[in-house]
């Protein structure tokens, strides 16, 4: 059967269980003889002074410039005094119950939330313990002040130890959030800094560093490279004819067709115009002309539509594979020939370079 956990969640959030409570209650020695002790404290102590102690530790706060940052207006330090006056008129009282732990816990969690400094709030609360002790009356026999002191310092720690333990938590947790959000961003940017923002593919520098990696390591393991530059066929006449934003739409059609028709390892970049780069990585010359032949033929297989308006489209494509002591610039030279060679030819057809 499993136990519910209904109206304690960061008991069950936190494991502290009925078990898990005992066992903390016995580490700090807190037994059922400081029921009595804790009522003592309550009665004699704390409920006729309460206000007293509350200005006294508002009054060390203001000593404190970190404090002084959190209190800036009168709204919010009424409501902190309100709540610290409850939770002292309740401290030690049932101690050993859930509900005690479960406001403990979340004494953690409010304080991560409004940025309060682990340090100033261990410190504080060192303070408020003194000025608790501070108002134990004068007529108490040592015994009886020893056994109550002894009970502040238990149960003040025992507070501390359950509202670290979530302040912890969560803090760890926040920053764990802001790393994602940080390296979500600088994801985003670098695609952002890698993408033609038209089409999606890779921009200009970014096919060619592409180039150059595939280059170094088909070199290093012996395999051919092979590249591509295609062109689209009186991409000028449909800007003429149609305008400028029927031709980017043109060309973000284009570039789905090209990526439906390159294989998923090949790279795919933008670079320039209405040109295309795709490096093919150990792909020898003869793949590469399937490839290519595969790639015109989609891109020329209908017309595009756009709202009623159809243009028919083609696409010229030069091929190249890598020779020897070939560099970037060369490579592209002779794939951009035999582009060339493609659109002499008549346009919409495949040339090789080699």
């Amino acid at each position: 059967m499993v136990k519910k956990t209904v109206g304690y969640p960061y008991c069950a959030k936190y494991g502290f269980d009925e078990e898990h409570i005992q066992s903390r209650l016995s580490w700090l020695d807190l037994g059922d003889d400081d029921h009595v002790i804790a009522k003592q404290l309550q009665q004699d102590v704390i409920t006729p002074n309460v206000q007293a102690i509350i200005n006294g530790f508002y009054a060390y706060l203001d000593t404190i410039d970190e404090a002084r940052k959190l209190l800036l207006d009168e709204p919010t330090l009424r409501r902190l005094k309100k709540t610290q006056m409850d939770y002292l008129l309740n401290l030690g009282i049932n101690f050993d119950r859930k509900e005690y732990f479960e406001s403990r816990l979340r004494i953690g969690q409010a304080h991560a939330w409004v940025g309060l400094g682990l340090n100033l709030y261990l410190c504080s609360y060192r303070k408020l313990t003194q000025l608790i002790i501070d108002q134990i009356p004068n007529d108490y026999e040592l015994e009886k002040f020893q056994h109550v002191c002894l009970f502040i310092d238990k149960i003040t720690v025992l507070d501390m130890s359950l509202a670290v333990e979530t302040y912890h938590v969560s803090r760890v947790r926040t920053l764990e959030e802001s790393l994602d959000r940080a390296q979500v961003q600088e994801n985003q940017l670098r695609i952002e800094a890698s993408t033609d923002a038209l089409t999606g593919f890779f921009n200009h520098e970014y096919i060619l560093a592409k180039l150059k990696q595939a280059m170094t390591d088909d070199r290093k393991a012996e395999r051919p490279t092979s590249i591509m530059m295609a062109d689209l066929d009186h991409f000028k006449n449909i800007n003429d004819t149609h305008g400028h934003l029927v031709g980017d739409k043109v060309l973000i059609e284009v570039a789905r067709r090209l990526g439906t028709a390159v294989r998923d390892f090949d790279h795919l970049g933008r670079y320039g115009g209405e040109e295309f780069l795709i490096v093919l990585k150990g792909t020898p010359l003869s793949t590469a002309m399937t490839v290519a032949e595969r790639i015109r033929t989609h891109i020329a297989a209908g017309p595009i539509s756009l709202h009623g308006l159809k243009v028919d489209v083609t696409i010229s494509i030069g091929v190249a594979v890598i020779q020897p002591g070939d560099d970037v610039e060369e490579f592209i030279k002779r794939a951009d020939k035999a582009l060339y060679e493609a659109k002499s030819a008549g346009r919409n057809c495949v040339k090789s370079a080699d």
